[in-house]
């Protein structure tokens, strides 16, 4: 019932602020610039919003303190590290987007960039998850 409950706060809280985020990221210009060698049916994506990750992010932070707090306070944070984990791949998908958007052009992180940071990420995790205990070698 948990899951449920938390999957719709979430969808909600992404919702709502979607709703905000949206035209604020409009009005700042924080949009897709698009090369212009590029096909020309995709010339429909410039101006198109980037760090829009943020509304999930924000919708899954909410949902983990209103059905996880009663864990927390009982001393589980195991779905804590996995919202960290997802934060920090969320930082990666913002570092990319906020290139793109300081340099006004489609060019982010390059594969590589993304790649190695992910993998850090990847088994900065494991290691968490082999230390606490909820990974083990069996």
């Amino acid at each position: 019932m948990y899951i449920i409950l938390a999957g719709v706060i979430s969808l909600i809280v992404t919702l709502i602020a979607g709703k905000l985020l949206i035209p604020a990221l409009v009005k700042l210009k924080a949009g897709q610039s698009i090369r212009e060698d590029g096909p020309t049916w995709h010339a429909g994506k410039a101006g198109t919003p980037t760090m829009g990750g943020l509304m999930f992010i924000l919708g899954i932070f909410v949902s983990i303190l209103i059905c996880g707090w009663k864990g927390m306070m009982a001393g589980d944070f195991g779905h804590l590290y996995i919202f960290f984990f997802a934060l920090i791949f969320g930082g990666i998908g913002f570092l990319d987007d906020f290139e793109k958007v300081k340099h006004k052009q489609n060019l982010g992180l390059t594969a590589i960039q993304k790649f190695l940071l992910q993998l850090v990420a990847a088994v900065a995790f494991l290691c968490l998850m082999r230390f606490e205990g909820m990974l083990t070698p069996n």
